[in-house]
């Protein structure tokens, strides 16, 4: 799969001046990669997390997390990078997107994480469309997902956790990236 070209076309709702045309999503990742000053190794984990639907999940989380980290964080990744996970749901069965409307968030279920994407403020986006179901009122484990995000974006590498860990001095449980 050559992740560097694969398009969506994001589906819109009706009366909205948004293009439907094919969107690159990669280019979109790697600005917003860019902008956190992502090292070579979890840029690796974002285009090997792209190949699968829990793993777009995944990378959105991971890029989301990051917001508080950088001054100003480019999200144009999202939507695309959201609509993508959706579509490889339906052909390799890694998630379940429900979309609630009533709370404008787009969630994905996958064997091991639940993801939580507001997505209100995209309000052109027909996401009934983009989710497997839609349900109002969804519930969800509530549970941030921010404080692991990186180490569930690095399980789509090949490399174990020992290599990018590190035992922390002061606490023997606590363990720091090395990225």
């Amino acid at each position: 799969m050559d992740i560097e070209n694969e398009t969506v076309v994001i589906p819109r709702k009706e009366n909205t001046t948004k293009s439907e045309d094919p969107i690159e999503v990669w280019p979109l990742v790697e600005a917003a990669l860019d902008t956190i000053d992502a090292d070579p190794t979890t840029r690796q984990a974002a285009e090997a997390a792209m190949e699968v639907s829990d793993g777009c999940a995944t990378l959105a989380n991971f890029l989301a997390s990051q917001e508080d980290e950088v001054p100003k964080m480019d999200f144009r990744f999202k939507v695309p990078l959201l609509v993508r996970a959706a579509k490889l749901a339906r052909e390799d069965n890694g998630a379940e997107s429900i979309y609630d409307p009533e709370e404008g968030v787009l969630f994905f279920e996958t064997d091991d994480h639940q993801f939580a994407f507001p997505v209100h403020e995209d309000w052109t986006v027909d996401w009934e469309s983009v989710a497997d179901r839609t349900q109002d009122g969804y519930s969800w484990d509530g549970v941030e997902k921010e404080v692991w995000a990186l180490d569930w974006l690095m399980a789509y590498l090949d490399v174990p956790s020992d290599d990018y860990m590190v035992d922390g001095e002061d606490d023997d449980d606590q363990y720091y990236s090395r990225i």
